[in-house]
């Protein structure tokens, strides 16, 4: 188990939210107007080798998050700054929402967070055109306040700036200097 931080410089900025929420889009803004390297969870963890692409069920969440922070100790750069894409919840293997454990929040060494909400209809329906599938309306909901709600809790333990996005309406302005604080503009 690692217990060390991915690196002493806080360089990387974490944004949550539920599957479907946005968080991707927003990613893409901000790295348009911002020299930062995006990278998400699923990519650093190689979800692919570990699972089928389009489950959202996390066998071992624990494993699963140690996996993230040993990977991303191979890719973190002093000299760069990163948005790491991800969740602070998942579904674990019996599909129900899990908190991602607080120590990974610790071990990221993280310098801010965001956490991206939407209206719970707009993603089930993003999230049924993108996978072909019905999705539950209210663990939706469930999940996202859960999301919320620990990423709330995440910025006060960890004294960490905290940004809310509603992902079809916010400040791109806004965002923008909530992520260019000691970053390079395009």
């Amino acid at each position: 188990m690692p217990n060390a931080k991915t690196n002493n410089v806080k360089n990387i900025i974490f944004i949550g939210g539920v599957h479907g929420v946005g968080k991707g889009h927003i990613c893409q803004i901000i790295k348009s107007n911002i020299n930062i390297v995006h990278l998400t969870a699923s990519d650093v963890l190689k979800w692919k080798d570990i699972s089928a692409i389009d489950n959202k069920l996390v066998q071992d969440i624990n494993e699963t998050q140690d996996l993230l922070i040993v990977n991303l100790k191979k890719i973190v750069d002093k000299d760069k700054r990163y948005l790491l894409d991800g969740h602070y919840c998942l579904l674990n293997k019996n599909g129900e929402s899990e908190r991602v454990p607080f120590k990974t929040f610790e071990d990221l060494n993280l310098s801010k967070i965001l956490i991206v909400f939407e209206d719970t209809k707009i993603i089930k329906q993003r999230l049924e055109i993108r996978d072909g599938k019905d999705y539950d309306l209210e663990q939706i909901k469930y999940f996202q306040n859960m999301e919320v709600e620990y990423a709330k809790e995440i910025s006060r333990k960890l004294n960490l700036p905290l940004l809310e996005i509603q992902s079809s309406d916010y400040n791109q302005e806004t965002l923008i200097e909530f992520i260019d604080e000691n970053t390079t503009r395009h």
